[in-house]
């Protein structure tokens, strides 16, 4: 065991070294100041030595120039938002305006958007050829762009150009094989070409896609129509009306379906409509007429005839029917009256010549008829 004598030399010695450790640094310290020159204290550079000095320059002008390029792609989109916004407002003079404004303010050999718009533009003007070109161009620039092969199909539905209107429509389907208004293009396609089979099967993706798509559930009821289903054209036309569809087709159909079903009364209440919603339907006149004349309606259905007559003078068998309804009517001076004005044109038709003869015993056998019944009950 060491004795505290000594442990206070040990520690006045420790105290001694570190001293001197201490002198020797300091010492350096100030002989290297006195080797060091003394640095001169420079003025703080003026606005004019700024733009002397080569690192005080503007830096990084590659970031100007990438600034400026992005705000050019923001004012170009601006200008694009508002052509796509008159379009869907159907303004089509102020979209041809932003379209000539915007070619001379950006380069658009290279932008699909400019070349479907102005396809747009083309084709609400007429000018169909032009039309296509510019979709041709906006396809050439973006072969998956189902929007434009979606219009130029269409463009071509209206020319009539159905195996060309195919290819693009197919081809959108192709990028895009949910979107209902697609797989209503085509099916209305094949609706058009005579395809029941492909027509059915488009149109009901258009509907599972887009449960309230009214002119999808037309299109159908239509179909179904031409194929003799008459409950199922019933039940779709009622889906189109249901959701905006509504036309005078939707009417005629489901009437003239009501009455293959045997709902007269049905029938003719639709009929009706379609004839209100459009007073020079034809078909709807017609229809209406033969319908009144099969339930003994005569008087309904010289209405009618008379209607359809006014509409179409030159359908031939209108005014044999009108004759039948005078008959029926007992109305036989109108009757007479009516064939020999149509013998005046046709005066070696037989058919009308039996008809006037049996018409005239007809009146006879009504005048010399008693005014009372013989018959007791």
């Amino acid at each position: 065991m060491r004795s505290d004598s000594n442990i206070v030399p040990m520690r006045l010695r420790a105290w001694l070294v570190a001293i001197a450790i201490a002198a020797v640094f300091l010492a350096g310290g100030r002989a290297g100041a006195r080797q060091r020159p003394a640095v001169r204290a420079e003025p703080p550079p003026t606005a004019e030595g700024k733009e002397i000095l080569p690192e005080n320059k503007p830096a990084m002008p590659a970031v100007d120039e990438l600034d400026k390029k992005l705000r050019l792609e923001y004012q170009r989109d601006l200008d694009m938002a508002k052509i796509r916004r008159l379009h869907l407002l159907d303004r089509n003079a102020e979209m041809e305006r932003q379209l000539r404004d915007f070619a001379g303010k950006y380069p658009v050999d290279r932008d699909r958007e400019y070349h479907y718009y102005t396809g747009l533009v083309l084709s609400a003007a007429g000018e169909y050829r032009r039309a296509v070109e510019s979709y041709l161009r906006a396809i050439e620039i973006a072969p998956d762009y189902a929007r434009a092969r979606n219009s130029l199909g269409a463009l071509y539905c209206r020319l009539n150009k159905y195996h060309f209107a195919l290819v693009h429509f197919r081809k959108a389907l192709e990028v895009n094989p949910y979107n209902p208004f697609l797989q209503y293009n085509l099916g209305s396609l094949y609706f058009e070409i005579g395809d029941p089979v492909n027509a059915r099967i488009h149109l009901e993706k258009a509907v599972k896609y887009k449960a309230n798509f009214g002119n999808a559930y037309h299109r159908l009821g239509s179909l179904a129509y031409q194929t003799q289903q008459y409950e199922r054209t019933i039940e779709y036309l009622a889906k189109a009306i249901e959701f905006g569809a509504e036309s005078h087709t939707t009417h005629y159909y489901t009437g003239m379906s009501y009455f293959s079903l045997e709902k007269g009364s049905l029938a003719t209440a639709s009929l009706r409509k379609a004839l209100q919603m459009k007073p020079d339907f034809f078909e709807a006149a017609l229809d209406l007429a033969r319908i009144h004349h099969a339930y003994g309606e005569f008087s309904y259905a010289l209405e009618f005839y008379k209607k359809a007559e006014s509409l179409n003078p030159d359908y031939p068998k209108i005014k044999l029917a009108m004759v039948e309804c005078l008959r029926d009517l007992k109305r036989y001076r109108e009757g007479i009256a009516l064939v020999r004005q149509m013998l005046e044109r046709d005066p070696h038709n037989e058919q009308l010549r039996r008809q006037l003869k049996n018409l005239q015993d007809q009146r006879l056998i009504e005048n010399l008829a008693e005014p009372y019944d013989y018959y007791t009950y």
